[in-house]
């Protein structure tokens, strides 16, 4: 199989990368002590593929090796390959309850999605299809880990790129040369960094059409993530070591978020995907919809953390007796209403799948519906907010005063069982409840958690103003017309 175990995968990560985590390099990310959970963790992702119960529900048989490799690189050509892949979603996202926003079938959906519309890069220069085609099957055949990055630091944003006192502080090209493009600058936000096999970088910012100075910005492409010169500054670890009783989220599921910089970098030319081409650049960035595909599993991830949210709030309901009152039960239907939304969404966008016209003659597979995507990243992450308050009043001061797994067991465990147990619970299964919502909603890992949810997806008021200068109004002019014709008719 080419499908990796956890070992394996581990393995990977053991070679010269340059990962830096709070003033030091880490010199070994699987055995790191702010960093060793999250590997194992992400291990535990690549050895569900090899469990007896899951063969043939992770994997698909390659077209070019006919080796079984992971679903999530499948290019979909019905709706039952939709569903097949939201099955093998589904049983990553439940395995982490929906706690990993980049799993790594993030990434690797992103990359088939590109690769669907590998004739759009190579309406130019048909190598760059080309590559992006290989490029696909270069990591489908290797079961990957990817992260991704196309942000730029946010050194002054009223100015734009080449403005900025140094043209380099973002990644621009510095030469060419027989071999590749050398890049120099930053990039931002490589979630799953540390722990991944390659970095992914698509063009996925306007440039300005007509301008030199904007050229050099003009560059998508993909190394592994120990090619010379390429490091990564992480911001602080939220595992912090301690128990995973007192942090059981923060103590696994810290995926890190790192600025990857560029250091005269070298990138292949087998590597460049989109080169030297403004107008091109900025139609990729209109129709290459990367989202269409990867919402699949962001539905995916949001209702398997929403079903364990909903599980949090109904055993704080229960442990301390409040669900007899109608103002929690209001607000524990609000997160059942919000879950069952996800799902509809989700559902909807793959029942109405087809072809993606749009994108012109040569477009691979079908693609999820656009609509239900978009009026989902508009309206959840307000809805996410909405639920982590849900939690903070049933839970209230409780949040605040709840002891460690030390306490429980150290001199006045007596006093914690009389005065922390619950109303159906003792004080060890309460003080546990309490502080896994901490860990999801007060801690530094909640707060990123929620930071997260409100901003991957771009900002919502951008956004919508996006959705306010392209939809098509026709529909919902002619109801109006219709009606006011009528009016004057009748």
């Amino acid at each position: 199989m080419v499908v990796r175990t956890g070992e394996q995968f581990l393995q990977g990560l053991r070679d010269s990368r340059e990962v830096w985590l709070e003033g030091e390099r880490v010199a070994d990310v699987t055995t790191h002590p702010k960093m060793a959970r999250m590997a194992k963790t992400l291990a535990g992702l690549y050895d569900l593929q090899h469990l007896p119960e899951n063969h043939g529900r992770m994997t698909f048989k390659s077209p070019s090796s006919g080796e079984s490799v992971a679903l999530s690189y499948l290019v979909p050509e019905t709706i039952e390959d939709l569903l097949r892949r939201r099955t093998a979603l589904e049983i990553t996202a439940r395995s982490c309850h929906g706690m990993l926003g980049r799993t790594p079938d993030y990434v690797n959906i992103q990359v088939t999605a590109s690769r669907q519309l590998a004739h759009l890069f190579g309406r130019n220069d048909k190598r760059h299809g080309d590559n992006l085609r290989g490029y696909h099957e270069y990591v489908r055949e290797r079961d990957l880990c990817l992260t991704h990055a196309f942000g730029h630091p946010q050194v002054n944003r009223s100015l734009s790129l080449a403005e900025l006192p140094d043209a380099y502080t973002a990644v621009g090209v510095v030469e060419k040369t027989s071999e590749g493009v050398v890049v120099r600058g930053a990039k931002l936000l490589a979630t799953l960094a540390p722990f991944s096999d390659e970095i992914f970088c698509p063009v996925y910012r306007p440039l300005r059409p007509g301008v030199e100075e904007d050229r050099k910005y003009c560059i998508g492409f993909a190394l592994p993530v120990a090619t010379p010169g390429l490091r990564f500054i992480c911001r602080p670890s939220h595992d912090l070591g301690r128990p995973l009783a007192d942090y059981p989220l923060s103590g696994q599921f810290d995926e890190m978020d790192a600025v990857a910089i560029f250091d005269d970098v070298l990138i292949p030319w087998d590597r460049v995907f989109i080169y030297d081409d403004v107008e091109l650049a900025n139609l990729t960035v209109q129709k290459v919809t990367l989202w269409r595909q990867y919402m699949q599993q962001v539905s995916v991830k949001n209702i398997a953390k929403l079903e364990f949210i909903l599980g949090i709030v109904h055993g704080i309901t229960e442990s301390i007796g409040i669900g007899g009152y109608a103002h929690v039960q209001e607000k524990t239907a609000e997160v059942i209403d919000t879950l069952e939304t996800v799902r509809a969404y989700m559902r909807a966008a793959e029942a109405d799948a087809g072809r993606y016209e749009d994108a012109g003659p040569g477009a691979e597979g079908i693609w999820p519906a656009a609509e239900p995507w978009i009026a989902m990243r508009h309206w959840y992450p307000e809805a996410y907010a909405r639920t982590a308050s849900i939690i903070e009043q049933l839970a209230a001061g409780g949040l605040m005063l709840t002891p460690t797994e030390a306490d429980l067991a150290g001199p006045l465990a007596e006093d914690i069982g009389k005065y922390y147990q619950g109303a159906s619970v003792g004080a060890k299964e309460r003080v546990r409840l309490f502080r896994l919502a901490w860990d999801l909603i007060g801690t530094q890992f909640g707060s990123r958690q929620s930071l997260y949810e409100r901003f991957f997806n771009g900002d919502v008021v951008q956004l919508r103003q996006r959705r306010y200068a392209s939809y098509d109004y026709s529909r919902a002019d002619a109801s109006l017309a219709t009606f006011m014709d009528e009016l004057e008719g009748g």
